[in-house]
């Protein structure tokens, strides 16, 4: 008897404490919202939204391992060749805000090199903004316009701070540039900062395309131009620039000889190349260019550059080039091989 009045008690205690405990409220705290990144595909590939805003944003960039190799001759030593390493990273940043006047695009570009303890470099490669066609900062402007492969260099500087519009209509595209440009003083009329314009007309038709720009050097009173076509042959894509001056501007800076007083300046480039894509993931572009001095010097060059994706954002390029100078004053000829095998790999 008494120990079912101790069971009965003991049980009726535990009842008494457990409904006072559920009479209690138990209040569970809500998770917080959490506002996750969304895709900004109006923008392009890679953007999302910057939480809280309208804004677009893409991080991007590469890390490059690059080793270089060469042999040069000329007429009075023979050279024993060279090999050296570099590394360059390049950090880029774009952005994206929609706006009552169009769309509102920034870029921004930094570049880090290093090739030894005491050869490293860390500059500010690109910057411009642009709305409704007009774009501003420091950016490659019309003649950064080069063909497919390693082997085209027309000698022209490409980048400066400027002021640029480009429009579209159909197939056709146009643009003007003030730009502001620099000579050295050295071979040219002034020392100093100067400015010069650019202009830009071309067409695209299907796999055909083709551009005209015309630049001139308002304080030097020169200029010139470059023609570019380009059309999808075959397995690839086949290219060609030809580039004309008048004489040494700051968009003109190719010293192509030099001794003393005289100077050659590059008067006419020709180029080609055909960029073949063997599979998915090789490309063979063999190119070749021809260069003039208004004082008769000529340099040629010819080579085959191979690009090949390992991996997803990691890449190989593999350039072999041959160049022949051929000096009509003082220098003397030169001629040789140089080329480099590249490591890339991108995010």
């Amino acid at each position: 008897m008494k120990t079912k009045s101790l069971l009965l008690g003991s049980a009726a205690a535990l009842f008494a404490v457990t409904g006072a405990r559920a009479a209690d409220a138990v209040i569970i705290p809500e998770p917080e919202m959490v506002e996750y990144v969304r895709v900004c595909d109006a923008a392009g590939t890679g953007y999302f939204y910057i939480p809280g805003t309208e804004t677009c944003l893409k991080i991007g960039g590469y890390v490059r391992f690059q080793i270089n190799a060469g042999n040069y001759d000329d007429e009075y030593t023979d050279s024993e060749g060279y090999v050296d390493f570099d590394t360059k990273a390049s950090l880029q940043v774009s952005s994206w805000t929609d706006s009552e006047i169009g769309p509102i695009a920034t870029f921004y570009e930094m570049v880090a090199t290093a090739n030894g303890p005491d050869d490293d470099d860390f500059d500010m490669d690109s910057a411009w903004l642009s709305v409704a066609g007009l774009k501003m900062g420091y950016f490659g402007g019309f003649l950064d316009n080069g063909i497919n492969g390693e082997t085209d260099s027309n000698g022209l500087e490409n980048k400066f701070t400027s002021i640029q519009y480009t429009g579209t209509a159909g197939g056709l595209s146009f643009g003007a540039s003030i730009d502001q440009i620099y000579d050295d003083g050295v071979w040219t009329h002034y020392d100093g900062i100067g400015f010069g314009v650019t202009g830009m007309v071309g067409f695209t038709v299907g796999g055909v395309g083709a551009t005209l720009v015309g630049f001139y050097d308002t304080f030097e009173d020169e200029g010139g131009f470059v023609a570019r076509a380009s059309a999808e042959l075959g397995m690839g894509t086949l290219q060609g620039r030809f580039t004309w001056a008048t004489g040494m501007s700051g968009y003109n800076m190719w010293e192509m000889d030099s001794w003393g007083p005289v100077t050659d300046y590059m008067e006419w480039v020709a180029e080609v190349s055909y960029a073949a894509k063997i599979n998915d993931k090789l490309t063979l572009t063999p190119g070749f260019s021809y260069a003039h001095s208004d004082g008769d010097d000529n340099l040629w060059r010819a080579g085959v550059t191979a690009d090949y994706t390992i991996a997803a954002n990691l890449a190989a390029k593999l350039s072999v080039q041959y160049e022949d100078f051929d000096d009509d004053y003082v220098t003397g000829d030169y001629n040789g091989f140089s080329g480099f095998l590249r490591f890339q790999a991108s995010f």
